[in-house]
């Protein structure tokens, strides 16, 4: 059916406009009260500051107390963009954020019938290849970039290895380690 008013069809599109305008600011006020009624437990770090305000740093828990991986990594991601009230809170912070994720990661690991992480520094190509995705050419690709140049700084650097693409690594990462 055509619109014959052109009054009509404005309207219409302003109205699209208001709506894709005020939706965001919604959905992020949605998320802070989301978040706002997390108990004290679900952040990693809380701070008062000295007018009394309590500032809650780093939710890494969802709303029923288990560990949120995606804000867990988002939150670690995150840590060093905190500015602290006391600095040595970031320590405590930063260990207790990185004990969950150990933690995940060996239940991970056992989930997929390994006894542990694998460490990418130090593990052969029979051990590379119990990683899903990773074959005898990927852990081969693996064991050369780690003579080529050293070992891995951090997981992320797997990345660059030939081979490894954006799916592959998402699937691997929470299963190794390069300590």
């Amino acid at each position: 059916m055509l619109i014959k008013s052109p009054k009509w069809c404005l309207l219409g599109i302003a109205g699209l406009f208001l709506l894709f305008l005020v939706s965001p600011a919604l959905a992020e006020e949605e998320s802070q009260r989301y978040i706002e009624s997390f108990p004290d437990s679900a952040f990693a770090a809380i701070e008062i500051t000295k007018d009394g305000k309590k500032i809650r740093h780093l939710p890494h828990h969802n709303h029923v107390g288990e560990v949120d991986i995606y804000h867990l990594k988002s939150a670690l991601g995150r840590i060093h963009q905190v500015k602290w009230i006391d600095p040595t809170n970031f320590a405590k912070a930063k260990v207790h954020l990185e004990q969950h994720y150990l933690d995940y990661k060996q239940k991970r690991a056992q989930a997929f019938g390994l006894k542990s992480t694998v460490n990418i520094n130090k593990a052969s190509a029979q051990e590379l290849m119990q990683l899903p995705h990773i074959g005898e050419k990927r852990a081969q690709y693996i064991i050369g970039y780690r003579k080529t140049y050293g070992d891995f700084k951090g997981v992320g650097e797997l990345r660059l290895v030939p081979g490894i693409g954006p799916k592959i690594f998402k699937d691997v990462e929470d299963l190794v380690t390069v300590e």
